[in-house]
């Protein structure tokens, strides 16, 4: 059988997220933003070998670490 050859950065960035996914519930966020934004996180999270879901979910939190009115 024919399959197409994953990466290590593939399979480490899927475990990454499984073992994400098995910590807490996830749901699926959706937003419009400028195609050159979306490049530049998926520029970044090539470079640091990331999932652009890391850098946002990483990106989210800190801002609402420094903003939250706890």
């Amino acid at each position: 059988m024919l399959r197409a050859k994953t990466t290590r950065r593939q399979t480490e960035a899927k475990d990454r997220v499984l073992d994400e996914v098995m910590r807490e519930e996830t749901t699926r966020l959706n937003a419009i933003v400028p195609v050159s934004l979306h490049k530049a996180v998926k520029v970044q999270a090539a470079k640091e070998e990331r999932s652009i879901t890391d850098l946002l979910v990483e990106a989210l939190n800190d801002y609402l670490s420094k903003n939250s009115k706890a």
